[in-house]
Parts: C-alpha cells; sequence; structure tokens
C-alpha cells in the first residue's frame, strides 16, 4: 500500500510528521483529500480543519486559519501560521 510522507508546520513549530494514508485540508474553494498517486497540487488553504489519517486509521486533527498546502510525489506540506489541536480520533 503507497503512503505520503507528511510534513505539517505552522510559523513556530512542527505539528506532525509521518506516514498518512490520507490527507483532508480545507482549501479555500472547498475541502480537498489527498491520496497517494495523486498528481501534483498546490493549493490555497482557509478556515477549518485538517485531518491526517495514519496508516493504522488514527486520525489527527488541527483546526486552521489559512495557509497553503503541495503535493508531489507523495510527498506533502502543509504550512499555516496557526493550529490549534482537537481530538484524536479512530
Amino acid at each position: 500500500m503507497s503512503t505520503l510522507a507528511v510534513t505539517f508546520v505552522s510559523a513556530d513549530r512542527t505539528l506532525w510528521t509521518g506516514e498518512a494514508a490520507q490527507v483532508v485540508v480545507p482549501a479555500i474553494d472547498g475541502s480537498m483529500g489527498i491520496l497517494p498517486r495523486m498528481q501534483p497540487t498546490l493549493a490555497v488553504l482557509g478556515q477549518g480543519r485538517v485531518r491526517i489519517i495514519a496508516e493504522n486509521g488514527e486520525a489527527s486533527e488541527r483546526e486552521i486559519d489559512g495557509g497553503f498546502v503541495s503535493m508531489d510525489q507523495d510527498v506533502v506540506t502543509i504550512a499555516v501560521d496557526t493550529a490549534a489541536r482537537h481530538e484524536t480520533s479512530r
């Protein structure tokens, strides 16, 4: 199974890094899901929740208010100014 190498950073620290099965981000024009082997993508993020689903099914969520996401060759970078943590769910 393919995975995504994800780095999620804010202005002052790394929020999450590791392998993920899927990432969902709040692009300014709607929610966007990112899966392995997708076309390269660059998007501006709006207000909403970033959800990173690990290989084992655990999800990490953070509320954000803008930033950007890039994806190329299964490497995802999410950069935001600030992010508030949400409970991890399954």
